[in-house]
C-alpha cells in the first residue's frame, strides 16, 4: 500500500475567524486517517501562546491522534501577528504562509519525520477546519501524470485586482499535494510567497496565499483536477464549502 504524509495546518487559539478549533481539527485529522491511505499526520499549529496553558482532555486527544505536533505558538513572528495584526485577511494569510515555511524548515532537520516523508508517495497539505470526504480519490493525486508535480483543485477566477497580484486566477489551498522530491522547492516557494506578500502589503495592496500559488507555481509543475474530496466551513462566516 502506498504511504502518504498529511500536513494539517491550524490555529487552534486565534483572533481570526469564529471558531475555537480543537474539535474541528480533530475531525480533520480523523478524516485524513480514514480517507488518505496509510497516512502519517503532522499537525502544524499557529496558535496564540494560550495553547500552552490548555490541559484539556480535548486538546490531549487531538495531540494523541496525530503522529507529530509542531507547535509554532512561541515563534516570534506568529506571536507578533496574534498581538498586533487585527486585519483578518492579512493576519490569516501571513500566518499560514509563515507557519508552513517555519514548519517545513523544521521538518527537513528532523530525521524521524524525514524518514516518513521519504517513504511517502505524496505529501498533502490539509487545512484544519475541513474534512476529507469519500469523494477523495488518491489516484487523482498520485499517478504517472502527477509524478514530480503539484496537484491542486482546478483554478478559479480572481477576486482581487490583477494589478495588485499580477494574476487573474487563484488556486484553492484547502487540500493540495506534492511529492517528496519537491520538498525543498516547496520550502523555497513559501519563502518567495512570503517576501512578495509582505512587499504587497507594504504597498497598501493585498494578495492571499491562493493568488500567490497561482502566481508562483510553474505551470509545467502543476496538475489541476476537478474534485479534491473536501468539505468544511469557512472561518470568517461559517459558510459550508464542498470541493
Amino acid at each position: 500500500m502506498s504511504k502518504n504524509t498529511v500536513l494539517v495546518t491550524s490555529a487552534i487559539y486565534t483572533n481570526y475567524g469564529i471558531y475555537k478549533r480543537i474539535e474541528q481539527t480533530l475531525a480533520t485529522v480523523l478524516s485524513a486517517k480514514k480517507y488518505i491511505p496509510n497516512s502519517t499526520v503532522i499537525l502544524i499549529d499557529n496558535s496564540k501562546e494560550d495553547i500552552q496553558q490548555d490541559t484539556s482532555a480535548e486538546l490531549e486527544a487531538l495531540i494523541d491522534a496525530v503522529d507529530y505536533y509542531i507547535d509554532n505558538s512561541s515563534d516570534v513572528d506568529i506571536k507578533h501577528f496574534h498581538a498586533n495584526v487585527t486585519n483578518y485577511d492579512i493576519g490569516k494569510n501571513a500566518m499560514e504562509c509563515l507557519g508552513m515555511f517555519k514548519a517545513l524548515n523544521y521538518i527537513v532537520t528532523d530525521q524521524d519525520i524525514m524518514n516518513d516523508i521519504t517513504a511517502s508517495n505524496r505529501i498533502f497539505k490539509l487545512s484544519g477546519r475541513y474534512q476529507v470526504t469519500d469523494k477523495f480519490d488518491v489516484t487523482k493525486f498520485d499517478n504517472e501524470e502527477t509524478k514530480n508535480k503539484y496537484v491542486f483543485k482546478k483554478r478559479q477566477a480572481s477576486w482581487i485586482k490583477p494589478e495588485w497580484t499580477g494574476v487573474n486566477s487563484l488556486l484553492q489551498t484547502r487540500l493540495w499535494s506534492f511529492p517528496p522530491t519537491q520538498l525543498m522547492n516547496t520550502v523555497e516557494l513559501f519563502k518567495v510567497i512570503i517576501d512578495n506578500m509582505f512587499n504587497t502589503f507594504n504597498q497598501g495592496r493585498y494578495i492571499d496565499v491562493e493568488h500567490s500559488m497561482a502566481k508562483f507555481l510553474p505551470p509545467e509543475q502543476l496538475v489541476e483536477i476537478d474534485t479534491v474530496g473536501l468539505q468544511g466551513n469557512i472561518a470568517p462566516n461559517g459558510m459550508m464549502v464542498i470541493d
